[in-house]
């Protein structure tokens, strides 16, 4: 039943429409909630129809009093989150790109792709929407700047070096080889260059790459030479804007499919990241100054938040808004909507941003359009008389023939269905003989389904070339069964099919929404195989040395793993090294390193 509004109090707080099932459909702040619930029950004369469907829907009310409208936006905010109402507007799947992390606020600082920006003391680059190019990026500045990438822990006593340390990717502190001091020096010419102030560290480089010529230190100086033309390099990839304060430039533009949101972000005068975020219309009519004030509300509940923010339109509760997020980030914020001069110009490129991103999202088609599109090209390539709803894909995974195994991954009309994706361990082959292993898991798959009457997919791959597919080819013969078979060679991306003569090998190009697809498929059977491979070599390993050590369970098992990655590692450990993983002892190092000793022996 729906509350007495009469009962509800004038109080600030929070609202939570729900339906006949209990669902809440509907979360809205106000500073005097009798007030503000009573508008939606009054006349609906003056209401839009989208407002009336809600108000059609609303079967209950619950409401939440709060000490002041501050906190009324803040918890209003976090219930959307949680409850995710249909009427809402709200970031779509909560979203988030990539950043670079340096944790500046720690001791031997690392840095590396975070998904979230918190308020934890670090520093956050970004967001960056080409994963790709980013990581690239951190490669680069590890060859440069030599910082530690890994999350192990630096206790103070020096441990053995990792491969990063051996080809001059981190300077390793955690061997005790390099002072704070030191290594602070470079994590401060990272933050330097992240940020965009790439013309004093380069001038800082080229006067330490003449002090080394100077010296006669040669190697020296040609290692600075070649992290100066890898900063140029990526140096050339900052936009340049004016001012010197931070800000985050936001515009918002509506569509059919949704609404596009386009984030950049400026700090010290540089444009060093942009996000381009999508969020839900919800059922409710509702204008843009309302949808930025929504995305600010949500965005900004977990993400840093700038001195300045530019938008295109002047937003609902400005002052409230701005002073909750004044208050939570410690510093005064302003809202602002330029009228003209630079930061008009950068809202204006924003704002032409995120039309064209949102062209290209009505353009784009959905996923299950595009596989279907690729399913009727993929038709008339191989001449099918059906598009294939069902496809088959297999591949073979071992290293120097053992712990064989094969993978099959199932896609429907285009799309992985991963509930059917089976694995094979090779049975009657030994050593390598990919062929022979293709023919066994071919000929073990549908013989079962021939033997319980279940139904044949439309089309078979196999990752390989000609004689994965002739393998493959012979088992299906051997079953009296007529499949369409082909095989994607990784190579060319040739499309072999069990045609002889002219039509053996197709080619299409590398922008076909079918060869796409095939490559798609064929990529997801490999991952499949090699991380089924990897489990049972692992399995193998650990199951042939570390359950003979006396005093090593399950739990210390995994930990001496977790920390060492591999047994090798665990069986070249010192005492020492070993006793650092939480639940070993000194003594149960000891009996570890023993144990190996006389194994060896």
């Amino acid at each position: 039943m729906l509350s007495d509004i009469s009962k509800i109090p004038e109080s600030p707080g929070v609202y939570l429409m729900k339906d006949k099932s209990d669902t809440v459909i509907y979360v809205g702040k106000a500073r005097s909630l009798k007030n503000r619930v009573r508008q939606y029950f009054q006349s609906q004369k003056n209401q839009s129809s989208k407002t009336r469907t809600l108000v059609g829907h609303i079967k209950d009310l619950e409401y939440i009093v709060t000490d002041s409208e501050v906190e009324a936006l803040v918890l209003e905010a976090n219930l959307i989150r949680k409850h995710k109402p249909r009427y809402n507007i709200q970031l779509k799947d909560d979203k988030r790109y990539p950043y670079v992390k340096v944790t500046i606020n720690s001791r031997f600082p690392k840095i590396f792709i975070a998904r979230r920006r918190l308020m934890d003391g670090a520093i956050y680059f970004g967001p960056y929407t080409n994963v790709k190019a980013i990581r690239k990026t951190l490669d680069i500045i590890s060859q440069i700047f030599q910082i530690r990438r890994c999350h192990k822990k630096i206790s103070g006593k020096p441990v053995r070096p990792c491969l990063n340390s051996h080809i001059k990717r981190c300077l390793a502190p955690c061997t005790g080889k390099v002072s704070e001091e030191e290594y602070m020096e470079h994590v401060v010419d990272v933050v330097k260059f992240l940020k965009g102030d790439v013309s004093g560290l380069i001038k800082q480089l080229e006067n330490k790459m003449d002090r080394f010529a100077s010296a006669q230190e040669y190697e020296a100086a040609s290692m600075i030479r070649d992290q100066l033309v890898a900063i140029k390099s990526l140096s050339r990839q900052q936009v340049s804007t004016v001012g010197s304060d931070d800000r985050d430039v936001i515009a918002a533009v509506s569509g059919e499919s949704g609404i596009s949101v386009q984030l950049f972000y400026v700090r010290d005068g540089n444009m060093v990241g942009r996000a381009d975020i999508s969020l839900t219309k919800g059922g409710i009519e509702t204008k843009m100054p309302d949808v930025l004030a929504e995305f600010i509300k949500q965005y900004y509940l977990d993400s840093p938040v700038p001195p300045e923010i530019l938008v295109e339109h002047e937003i609902p509760d400005k002052d409230l808004i701005t002073e909750w997020l004044s208050q939570r980030s410690g510093h005064n914020v302003s809202i602002n909507v330029p009228q003209r001069g630079q930061k008009r110009k950068l809202l204006d490129m924003v704002t032409k941003n995120a039309k064209i991103s949102m062209e290209l999202a009505q353009l784009k088609p959905k996923p299950h359009e595009a596989a279907q599109l690729s399913l009727v090209q993929l038709k008339d390539v191989l001449s099918l008389d059906l598009p294939p709803s069902r496809i088959e894909t297999f591949d073979i995974s071992n290293i120097s023939g053992t712990d064989a195994v094969g993978s099959m991954v199932v896609f429907e009309n285009g799309m992985p269905s991963k509930s059917e994706y089976r694995q094979f361990n090779i049975k009657t082959v030994k050593g390598i003989d990919d062929f022979a292993m293709m023919k066994e898991v071919v000929q073990r798959r549908y013989a079962r389904l021939l033997k319980e009457h279940a139904a044949m997919p439309d089309l078979i791959l196999v990752d390989g070339g000609a004689g994965q597919v002739s393998a493959a080819h012979s088992s299906l013969l051997e079953l009296g069964l007529d499949i369409p078979l082909i095989g994607l060679a990784k190579k060319f991306e040739h499309i072999v099919t069990t045609k002889k003569g002219a039509g053996e090998v197709i080619i299409l190009p590398y922008t076909s929404m079918a060869l796409k697809l095939l490559m798609q498929m064929r990529d997801e059977a490999h991952r499949f195989a090699v991380s089924t491979h990897r489990r049972k070599r692992s399995a193998r390993l650990t199951h042939s040395t570390l359950d003979g050590v006396p005093g090593i369970g399950t739990m210390k098992k995994r930990a001496l793993l977790g920390h060492f990655g591999s047994v090798d590692n665990i069986m070249n450990a010192s005492v020492e090294e070993l006793s650092q993983v939480e639940g070993i002892s000194v003594k149960l190092a000891e009996s570890i390193t023993e144990y190996f000793k006389n194994r060896n022996q």
